[in-house]
């Protein structure tokens, strides 16, 4: 069994001296392929293969000197976790005198690795004398590590030189390299997006947006849409996205879909359904109020697609959102500095503030101590808002957002916003999908206290790409960190849906702070779910039976809709097809309820009702009734092969090769899930005795493999936050 050693820390200090000196960057492709020997590289997202850095001093060194190799900190990483201890697993980094002999050397093995290496010169070093690091050394066995999946402007790994006395590293500044992260070729899928809502015989907007074997948008087309009565191309995004308008037919039937289709590359897309009526008391309209632009050293000016105005266009352009809001973290900014931040995003916002086409808000991310308030987007209704002070305690942001057309969002995220701290006039909504994963559970905790609040999805992106669907990003496992290196995240995808009347600031405040809101993990579904009449959000009250309906029509085949009330499961019905509708007769015991609906489609995707509060004098029984998240029991032993099973033996490989196999038993494939993220085989199986859910992305060159507590993938269960100024590596769990 695998030990894993100890994790390494490193921080190395940068002085204002430098020293003179040169290097360069290179990026050797698994399937032999190279990009050029350069300071500044170009390569393709998410490719196998191995960085070598060279490093040339111009000056002689003295044994004993160091050489430090720090990526400079933003977003990228050129590797979860460098390692330093298993040859022949992920990446693993070595260092090289001329001649290929080792020199020592020592490498963050932290999760989010900043430290390439520290290198320490057991001898004199003559001038021009050559030092090479690879990361991701490929030659002893190991898989190598992988581009960062996502597309990127700027990554950067500085170089210092430590000289013996010395307290701090002199700067490089000639040895500074970056790379330039691409998308990789060919086109491999195209997402559609449609508005939610058109009349018969409507000219609607449609956007195709083709995307590499990450998601990542590039360059693709022409497009068409095909049978759609006529369509016309539209002005440039000024992104890979392509709109076209479309004529949605005078015959539609109640919801329809249109078929975008590349006819060169022999690819199609549908739209997300569209429903068509004349008239219709509310319309769906979807965006996010959790996307980050720039702000700080973490999402920073070293990349220009993170630009505050890049980002409320990628909304209203690339992914066809209706509105998007919040922006940069100012728990990262001194107070000071706040202001600089507000303008830059309140001048973008105002850019694309157009009734009845977008409407942006303006936000920022707050954090304090779980105890304290945890992680919340404070989010304004109106552009002329108040710069925000990042010292203010929570207590404070209730007593002056109280009464006021401001908003607070609670969520998962650095800190969890357990409902330690409420406020039922200004948290109307609690985001319970992101980037991060499913947290039902935390929904629930806020929902069993009586808090009356709504369901919203949000991606907590940090690519300023509000409503991109989600990604399979390289990311380590966020909370429980049992797997070490390769517990895969999502880069995007959750997004909201809210009724209102008219696609105006006004009118969307008015639904959010009624709670007419639904969440999704990324498909742009329709949800309709009501209590005797009254829609999502509502409060009521009941003398008699209730009578819930539930109306989906899906972005892909549905495959479950549960209906829970309070923190039971009242009712499951199987789905099979696109569109679903139910009714039910419920009698609820005496007292207060709330009522919401869990859609689970066959592509992966997730989405959850608010709920209806419903206080009861109806007299029902008080019924055993499985838990919201009690799992079905499975005889894993009776399953039989099924188009899982030929990836069972790689996932075997890499536990063995990257983890502790031996603390997991029974891994049972079960089937296989074409995604919009990918496809990908799904494993039930027990890790120290707790049920667990794997998928395997095997796609990709290095498959990406995403880790979950049980067998559902809606968050069953709470998970013990962290205080947000504790480092994150001290707390991964090293399964043995």
């Amino acid at each position: 069994m695998r030990q894993l050693p100890p994790t390494r820390k490193l921080d190395p200090q940068f002085g204002e001296e430098t020293f003179p000196g040169t290097a360069t960057l290179l990026f050797e492709y698994a399937d032999g392929q190279r990009s050029e020997r350069a300071q500044q590289i170009t390569v393709f997202s998410g490719r196998q293969g191995t960085w070598v850095l060279d490093f040339c001093p111009a000056r002689a060194l003295p044994a004993g000197s160091k050489l430090a190799f720090a990526k400079i900190e933003n977003e990228f990483r050129f590797a979860w976790r460098h390692q330093d201890y298993w040859p022949d697993a992920l990446e693993y980094t070595s260092v090289e005198d001329p001649s290929g002999q080792p020199l020592p050397f020592e490498s963050d093995t932290c999760l989010k690795s900043r430290v390439a290496a520290i290198v320490t010169l057991p001898r004199d070093w003559a001038a021009g004398e050559l030092v090479r690091i690879r990361l991701g050394d490929r030659r002893f066995g190991g898989a190598g590590c992988f581009v960062w999946p996502a597309t990127y402007e700027c990554a950067r790994i500085a170089a210092g030189v430590l000289l013996p006395g010395e307290a701090a590293y002199r700067q490089v500044p000639e040895a500074t390299v970056a790379a330039r992260v691409v998308p990789c070729p060919p086109v491999k899928r195209y997402h559609a997006f449609a508005p939610s809502n058109a009349r018969p015989g409507e000219m609607v907007r449609v956007i195709a947006m083709p995307v590499d074997i990450n998601g990542n948008p590039m360059e693709g087309g022409p497009v068409q849409v095909l049978g759609a009565g006529g369509a016309a191309a539209l002005r440039p995004t000024g992104f890979e996205a392509i709109q076209l308008a479309a004529l949605v037919p005078t015959d539609a039937q109640r919801t329809t879909r249109l078929l975008v289709a590349d006819v060169g590359r022999s690819i199609t897309a549908w739209t997300n359904p569209i429903r068509v009526l004349d008239e219709a008391p509310y319309h769906v309209y979807w965006g996010e109020f959790h996307w980050h632009g720039y702000d700080a050293d973490e999402i920073n000016v070293l990349n220009a697609d993170t630009h505050p105005e890049k980002a409320f266009r990628y909304g209203r352009d690339a992914t066809g959102l209706d509105f998007s809001g919040v922006g940069s973290h100012i728990f990262r900014q001194a107070p000071q500095a706040v202001h600089q931040w507000w303008e830059l995003y309140r001048e973008a916002a105002r850019k694309v503030d157009e009734e009845g086409r977008y409407v942006p808000f303006l936000g920022c991310e707050w954090r304090d101590r779980e105890l304290e308030g945890g992680d919340r987007n404070l989010i304004w209704r109106d552009l002329d808002a108040l710069v925000p002070d990042p010292t203010w305690k929570i207590d404070r942001i209730y007593e002056l957002f109280r009464g006021q057309p401001m908003m607070v969002t609670p969520h998962v995220g650095g800190t969890i916003a357990m409902p330690y701290k409420h406020d039922p006039d200004v948290e109307r909504l609690c985001e319970m999908t992101s980037g991060h994963g499913n947290f039902e559970w935390f929904a629930q905790a806020y929902l069993s206290k009586g808090y009356r609040v709504g369901l919203i999805g949000g991606s907590d992106g940090h690519r300023a790409a509000p409503g991109h669907p989600r990604m399979v990003s390289a990311e380590g496992g966020r909370f429980v960190n049992t797997l070490r290196r390769r517990d895969a995240g999502w880069y995007g995808g959750p997004v909201l849906a809210v009724m209102a009347e008219r696609l105006d600031r006004e009118s969307l405040w008015e639904a959010f702070r009624q709670r007419r809101t639904y969440a999704s993990t990324g498909a742009r579904a329709l949800l309709d779910f009501r209590v005797n009449g009254a829609p999502m959000g509502a409060e009521i009250e009941a003398q008699r039976d209730v009578q819930i309906e539930v109306r989906v029509d899906g972005a892909a085949l549905i495959e479950q809709v549960t209906l829970i009330r309070d923190q039971q499961r009242l009712h499951r019905w199987e789905g099979g097809s696109l569109a679903f509708a139910a009714s039910l007769i419920d009698r609820p015991p005496d007292g207060p309820h709330y009522y919401y609906v869990r859609v689970e489609q066959q592509d992966g995707e997730l989405l959850w009702s608010s709920p209806v509060w419903v206080d009861s004098s109806c007299g029902g029984p008080v019924l055993e009734l499985p838990a919201w998240n009690q799992e079905d029991e499975v005889n894993l032993a009776a399953i039989g092969e099924n188009a899982a099973t030929p990836y069972l033996d790689d996932l075997l490989h890499y536990l063995r090769t990257e983890e502790n196999a031996e603390a997991f038993r029974q891994l049972t494939p079960i089937k296989l899930v074409k995604s919009p993220m990918g496809e990908y085989a799904v494993f039930y199986g027990y890790m120290r005795e707790r049920k667990v859910r794997i998928h395997w992305f095997h796609e990709f060159e290095v498959p990406r493999i995403r880790f979950e507590i049980g067998w559902a993938q809606y968050g069953v269960e709470r998970i013990v936050g962290q205080p947000w100024a504790k480092p994150l590596f001290e707390n991964q769990d090293r399964m043995g």
